[in-house]
């Protein structure tokens, strides 16, 4: 049938409820022609062209009250982890979420891969990356409790620690 993925060759989905009983699914799909990730050995122009599928069909974007009221009310009710954080949120650290939210939000897909940290150079690297990071979560959690997140923060956050 009709797909707006394309044709879509096989798929699988488990339901899911949460406590609240609201379904979800986890659904991983086939698409025909898609393009195909192979592992750290993937070019340039492969990873590019999965870059550009993902970004075409998923995105992060949050409307502005302005924009679309009605999405926007929806999205910050049911989609959006709570900016209050719950006890079970804050169970190991006072401050920061266990769950990792508030997430990063990215103008585009980056593909990540695990860093190798077999030499000394490599796991001082992983340390400094690490330590960027929590710093950038903690000023994101910051941020977070002033106001929506928007990709503009993120981005800001990108240029002041020289990660473009």
């Amino acid at each position: 049938g009709a797909s707006c993925l394309g044709k879509v060759n096989d798929w699988f989905a488990r339901i899911e409820m949460q406590l609240r009983g609201s379904p979800h699914s986890h659904m991983p799909v086939w698409v025909e022609d898609a393009p195909k990730y192979n592992g750290p050995q993937t070019d340039e122009k492969t990873r590019l062209a999965i870059v550009t599928f993902c970004d075409k069909y998923i995105t992060t974007r949050f409307p502005s009250l302005e924009e679309v009221a009605e999405l926007h009310n929806i999205i910050k009710e049911v989609q959006t982890h709570s900016r209050n954080h719950s006890k079970s949120c804050l169970k190991y650290h006072k401050t920061m979420c266990r769950f990792g939210f508030p997430r990063p939000v990215a103008r585009r897909t980056f593909i990540c891969e695990p860093i190798k940290a077999d030499s000394d150079a490599q796991k001082e690297h992983c340390k400094t990356i690490k330590k960027v990071l929590t710093e950038m979560n903690a000023t994101m959690n910051v941020l977070e409790k002033e106001k929506m997140l928007l990709w503009s923060d993120f981005d800001n956050l990108l240029i002041k620690y020289n990660w473009t």
